[in-house]
């Protein structure tokens, strides 16, 4: 996206695409924004996978805990909250990615426009 970011800034030297560079701006924006988003869903579904690792899920496991300390239930709920995040965050960032189709189709009609011209 640095890369992107860049080429994106070097555009301005083409004044035919003057009206489109704060789509193309956005359009990574977007991108970069939903690649951190995807980057912190992963990390809080491994941690989400720590939590279930903790729990002995045979019956006879499940059975002492119900009657113990009740372990279980509460990394479950948190585990339950870490992929509860994760899904939100997934659903943001296909928002954004979704938000750039519209304007790559600008963008690119307009660098065809040109290309024929």
């Amino acid at each position: 996206m640095e890369q992107a970011w860049e080429i994106a800034g070097s555009l301005a030297a083409y004044p035919a695409l003057a009206d489109l560079l704060g789509e193309r701006h956005r359009i990574i924006a977007n991108d970069w924004q939903s690649a951190g988003l995807q980057a912190l869903v992963a990390r809080l579904l491994r941690r989400a996978l720590d939590l279930l690792a903790r729990v002995d899920f045979s019956p006879a496991a499940l059975r002492a805990d119900l009657r113990g300390e009740r372990k279980a239930p509460a990394y479950l709920y948190s585990a339950s909250e870490l992929f509860d995040r994760a899904a939100d965050l997934m659903a943001e960032s296909a928002t954004l990615v979704h938000e750039n189709e519209r304007r790559w189709r600008m963008f690119r009609a307009r660098v065809r426009e040109l290309q024929s011209e």
